[in-house]
């Protein structure tokens, strides 16, 4: 069983044939099994088109465009869609663990 916990991400459990995510303002996990689950994917809502337009016409949009959160979506082969926020920053090991969830979802 693999790990990711941090204050500001949610905290996922990767388990053999499923993985569990808790959102950060949530106390309770969500399973998911790798079968049910076509993709998992960081978003960056600033880049999608309608986003940007935004941000090029507002100078509120560009002050705090920094403090958005990022979203991690999981959408399952029935085309339920989970979104999860996170803290708009980098972090490798959270990434890693994305990178492992789509490795087992590829190989599955």
């Amino acid at each position: 069983m693999k790990e990711f916990k941090k204050n500001g991400f949610p905290e996922i459990l990767i388990k053999k044939t499923s993985f569990e995510i808790k959102a950060v303002d949530y106390w309770e996990f969500r399973s998911f099994s790798f079968d049910e689950v076509k993709t998992i994917e960081i978003i960056n809502p600033q880049n999608i088109w309608y986003n940007k337009l935004y941000f090029v016409l507002s100078l509120t949009a560009r002050i705090f465009a920094k403090d958005d959160p990022l979203i991690l979506r999981v959408i399952k082969k029935n085309d339920g869609v989970w979104d999860y926020n996170f803290k708009n920053e980098y972090n490798s090991d959270f990434r890693s663990v994305i990178k492992c969830i789509n490795q087992k979802l590829i190989n599955k």
